[in-house]
């Protein structure tokens, strides 16, 4: 068996229809996972070169404005996908509401062609019947 997860855009409404579906500033998406114990190592939960920014570049670098969620037993740890990791955040059992607008975001700290910069996640100390559902809202750069 596998965890059972499921990530939705949340922000444009129309994303999940397709790569590159809309120019946009800022994405909102939703991530959700069940596990059966094995847990996510690494998994890419926002992908860069399927996002567009207005005038048709792919983003290289983005800045979390916000993390809303809720996880049960386990620890999720949030990164950017760099030549080491950048962890965005950790976040261990309960409930989140944290807002990063005043202070600029968390800023992806790699450039262009330092990895992908995509957002990625592993669950660490998963148990059978752990789970997160964790919104970040998404500024592309």
């Amino acid at each position: 068996m596998a965890d059972s997860v499921q990530i939705k855009y949340i922000y444009p409404s129309n994303h999940d229809a397709g790569v590159n579906p809309v120019p946009t500033r800022k994405v909102t998406v939703n991530m959700s996972g069940l596990s059966d114990g094995t847990g996510e190592t690494d998994i890419v939960k926002v992908r860069l070169t399927d996002l567009m920014k207005h005038g048709g570049d792919t983003p290289t670098r983005t800045a979390i404005e916000a993390i809303q969620g809720n996880i049960q037993g386990m620890t999720v740890l949030l990164e950017w996908d760099r030549a080491a990791n950048a962890q965005i955040k950790m976040l261990t059992p309960g409930q989140y509401d944290l807002d990063y607008r005043p202070e600029g975001g968390i800023v992806d700290p790699g450039e262009s062609g330092d990895r992908t910069g995509n957002i990625i996640l592993t669950s660490l100390y998963a148990d059978s019947g752990d789970s997160y559902d964790i919104t970040l809202t998404v500024r592309l750069k």
